[in-house]
């Protein structure tokens, strides 16, 4: 393996530290609490590094099922981020919505852990986080999560809507790609495409690593739309149906967080 626990330390700290900064320069929550999050999910790795490949042992299953916890809820800063890039006028009036539907996914994919008997099991080799047991082992070159999820929305041909990533990658990706293109903020979900999935599935040819690498790659995806020129450029200020619903594009291009020295 080239990555350690080691190294998931050190980008924890790394992300600690630029969202610590970036919160004490008064920048909006929308990208300093983003980054706080997937900075905790490095610390957690560190943590799983410890007992890698030891499947029997409960520090090890516990540390798999908090890091399919963690994915869980992460399209809620997902979100939190692409809203940044739209008008903030759009952003009150959906962001109700928009959390409201991360609510349900998180349910979702948490309903992806009981094992409904009906619902036989996920197959492995296809859906990210599945396996026979609970258990953190050594992937290509990362961590590769495994979990006895059910087989919802599972490519099973029995299942009315069968889908080869399961119902957890079904739902996540609906909410973190489709609904903030939909929104509006289709150039950060370009940017999050290129540099999440597509660079993951690049890394790493298992399924089972492939959300840890991606969650990897979220530290530099989350610091490179902080502080980097990118981040102008991801702003989104005209979409069709803005005007719909009040938004204001000439008077919220800046959000209301952003700093001062962004303004010139």
């Amino acid at each position: 393996m080239c990555w350690s626990g080691e190294a998931s330390a050190v980008l924890a700290t790394v992300g600690f530290g630029t969202a610590s900064y970036v919160a004490y320069k008064g920048e909006s929550r929308e990208l300093w609490l983003p980054l706080t999050y997937f900075a905790c999910m490095e610390l957690l790795q560190a943590a799983t590094y410890v007992y890698i490949d030891q499947c029997d042992t409960p520090q090890n299953q516990l540390l798999t099922l908090l890091g399919y916890l963690h994915i869980s809820f992460q399209p809620f800063f997902v979100n939190m981020v692409a809203m940044y890039f739209i008008p903030a006028a759009v952003k009150r009036r959906i962001s109700t919505w928009v959390y409201t539907a991360c609510s349900i996914a998180a349910l979702l994919m948490l309903i992806k852990l009981y094992p409904f008997p009906w619902a036989k099991l996920c197959i492995p080799g296809y859906e990210g986080f599945c396996g026979p047991q609970a258990c953190s082992v050594s992937g290509d070159w990362h961590i590769a999560w495994a979990l006895p999820l059910n087989g919802l929305m599972s490519d099973h041909p029995e299942n009315l809507f069968p889908f080869r990533y399961g119902l957890h990658g079904f739902v996540y990706f609906l909410v973190s790609f489709l609904m903030p293109a939909l929104y509006g903020s289709w150039r950060f979900v370009g940017f999050h495409f290129l540099v999440g999935p597509v660079l993951a599935d690049i890394l790493t040819r298992q399924p089972n690593e492939h959300a840890a690498v991606w969650c990897l790659l979220s530290i530099a995806l989350c610091v490179s739309v902080i502080k980097t020129p990118l981040r102008r450029h991801l702003r989104v200020q005209r979409w069709p149906f803005y005007p719909a619903i009040g938004g204001q594009p000439s008077e919220d291009a800046i959000d209301e967080g952003e700093p001062a020295e962004e303004l010139g």
